[in-house]
Order: structure tokens, then sequence, then C-alpha cells
């Protein structure tokens, strides 16, 4: 067995097996930690790390798998690593990729590495995401094969990709959106987090009209003036597409800031001891105004800004800007058609983080600060009253028809 695992292959392939970590069991879970921090997000990424070592500096390793680590944030150690190996080709296949496999969650790409660092080398990127079926992706990567079409293949070093925050795998960025990642970005304008995790939003969460109208407070500014009477509280929970203001419905028992929520948090997860920020996340923040999106999206970016008085949840984050007389800017920053097509090149997953808007970049310009803010408050008080002539709105007063 020991001569086997010694041995070095020329050529490595495989489909690896996928399984994320919260599905593995506790002897898998240490094993991966101990022996592949770098990959033990998910047990492709093991498999990748495995395949390396497999072969010979001069060999190759093959694989197709999900094409969450070109991307996400838990591999960018795992990118970090590959970024010193070089990939030869890619045939970045996206979603439907497979006849049996539907939907938009499982998206894969296959490629070719190998472990040496040939500098400088160009590799070959094929971008079948674009293609909405297993067939067309067939046929458009024939065709790049046989030279009929190369308009869906892209060339570049890995150098690039060293330039972005992150090193994504963003073959198709042109130098001059990479000189643009040189710049700020939305982490020196503010704070960007994830909300908090009740653990049980059956019992904690409510509609703000299923309630009591007198233990709900729209309007709390500050904890410490909490009464028993204000246990009820706004909640950003993310939701449908809606830009500048909206999808306010949701709110969560924070009576006695909180005690309900920390108490049963404790008692399910007593490793953390009074430490609850894994679940309870960036408390500092909550009550404070800020800016909101909803995390898990298929649709195009979109953001909302919100006032004091709201907690945030983990599927729709916050961004506190540092500077608020510069919060206008930013959130007519995200609501553009361009940061849709950045966000394609840091993350194309459906998965908007705070990690991954952060690494956002920012191009201020103080002499067209004036006209945005005139922009963006006109966008958001429209937003504000279309939210408002509805009757799910806590702030409805009549329909605009009447």
């Amino acid at each position: 067995v020991g001569e086997l695992l010694q041995q070095k292959y020329d050529i490595a392939v495989t489909n690896p097996p996928y399984m994320g970590s919260s599905g593995m069991n506790k002897i898998l879970s240490d094993f991966v930690k101990k022996y592949f921090p770098n990959s033990k997000s998910d047990l492709f990424g093991v498999f990748m790390e495995r395949l390396e070592k497999m072969v010979k500096s001069s060999g190759y390793y093959s694989m197709i798998t999900q094409h969450a680590w070109m991307f996400l944030s838990s591999f960018e150690k795992l990118r970090n690593k590959i970024n010193k190996q070089t990939i030869v080709n890619m045939l970045h296949l996206g979603t439907r990729a497979f006849e049996e496999i539907g939907g938009e969650v499982v998206q894969t790409t296959a490629f070719v590495i190998s472990p040496a660092d040939y500098k400088n080398y160009s590799g070959s990127y094929v971008r079948l995401v674009d293609f909405e079926n297993h067939k067309l992706k067939e046929e458009k990567t024939v065709a790049v094969i046989e030279k009929e079409n190369t308009d869906y293949l892209y060339t570049t070093t890995q150098n690039n990709f060293t330039k972005i925050p992150g090193q994504p795998i963003s073959y198709w960025v042109s130098e001059n959106l990479i000189h643009l990642f040189q710049k700020e970005t939305i982490a020196d304008y503010g704070f960007a987090g994830i909300g908090m995790r009740t653990g049980n939003n059956e019992k904690f969460l409510r509609r703000w009209f299923e309630v009591d109208a007198g233990l709900f407070n729209p309007n709390l500014k500050n904890i410490d003036s909490q009464t028993n009477s204000d246990k009820w509280l706004p909640y950003n929970k993310g939701g449908e597409f809606r830009r500048f203001y909206g999808n306010n419905e949701y709110i969560v028992n924070w009576q006695n800031n909180g005690n309900e929520i920390k108490k049963e948090t404790k008692k399910k997860y007593p490793q953390l001891g009074d430490n609850l920020g894994w679940k309870i996340s960036n408390e500092k923040y909550y009550l404070k105004s800020g800016i909101t999106w909803t995390g898990v999206s298929t649709g195009k970016f979109n953001a909302r800004k919100y006032p004091n008085g709201f907690l945030f949840d983990s599927g729709a984050n916050g961004l506190f800007c540092y500077d608020k007389s510069k919060e206008n800017y930013i959130l007519g920053l995200l609501n553009t058609k361009a940061i849709n097509w950045i966000l394609q090149l840091i993350n194309p997953t459906i998965n908007y983080g705070a990690g991954t808007i952060r690494k956002i970049p920012v191009v201020y310009n103080e002499d067209f600060k004036t006209k945005i803010d005139e922009i963006v408050n006109i966008l958001y008080s429209g937003a504000h009253h279309n939210w408002d002539n509805y009757e799910t709105s806590w702030d409805f007063k009549s329909h605009p028809l009447i």
C-alpha cells in the first residue's frame, strides 16, 4: 500500500464525489480539516489536492467539479495554491451541462492542470456558461476544437488572477478591469458583514401583522431605550428583487436584547460559551441604518437602504458606510448594470455574500457626488412610496387610487 501511495503518475483523471463540509460526519470532517485545510469546504476540492500529489511535477491531472472553487471565498486558499501551478485548459460548463441534471444550482467546470509552475503560460478557457443546454455546450465545444468559432475562447495567464481580490479564476476579465481592481473597494468605504442566524425561524420570526401591534416597535433607535413592549423589531431577511427600498416584511423576537434567542443558542451550541458571534453575528450593527441585499439570488443584484431600528439576517447581510454622507453614492453604485457585470467576474454564482460585496471596486468622484445624491434620493423616495402603497407595509396609510 505504501509503495502504491508513493508512486507518481504521468496523468490522473477522475470524477470526484461532491460533499460539502456540512454533510460530513465527524471522522471525515476532522480528517479533512487536518490533512486538507485548503480544500476542506467540499470533497471535490480535497480530491483536487490529492490528485495533484499523485502526479509527477511534469504530469497532469484532470477533473470535472462544481465551479465553486473558482470563485467562493471558502476556496481562496485552494486557488492560491492552484495559481502556483498551471491551468492548461478549461471547459467552463456552468449549469445544465448534463441532460440528467437541471436547475441553476449545479454549475460545473472541467479542467487540466499541471503541478508545475510554467511562468507566463497562457491557458485556454472555453466559456460555455451562457449556452442553455448540454447539446449546445457540446456543439460549441466541438466548434472551438475545430476552430469554426472561437468567440467564447479566452487565453490568459494566471498572473492576472492574482491581481483581483480573492484570486478568482476570472479568465475573461479585460486588462482595463483588472487595473480597476487595483483601486479602492467597498471595504474601504464601509463594513459589510453577515447577520443573525436565529436557529429557529419558525419560533423567532413573524410577519409584522401576525403579532400584537403593541409589542412591535419599528422605530427603536437604541437598545438601551428598549422596553418590555419592544418585543418585536424589524428584521431584514432578503426577499424578492427590489432596489433602493422595500422587502420590510419580517420582524424578530428581540425582547430584552434578544435574551430568548441567545439562551437557546447557548443551549444548542454550548461550545460557544458567551461568544455567540458565530450565530448572532455582528451584533454591534443591530438597529443601525445601512444598506442590505438578498444574499442568494438567481436574478440581478439589487441593494436597498433601510433606516435605524432594523436587525439583519444571514440571508440579507448589511453594509454600514464609515462616512454616511457617501451612503447614497455607494447605494447608487450597487444598483448599476456595471455591478452585475463585475459580480460575474468576482463570483459568478447565485451567492452574494458579504465577502464578495467587499471586493467590488469603487471609483469615487467628488465632482459627481451631489448629482448622484439627488438621483438616489429620488429613486429611494419613489421606491419607498411604492412599497408603502400596499397594505403589507407597516407604514401603509391608504391606497393611491382612493
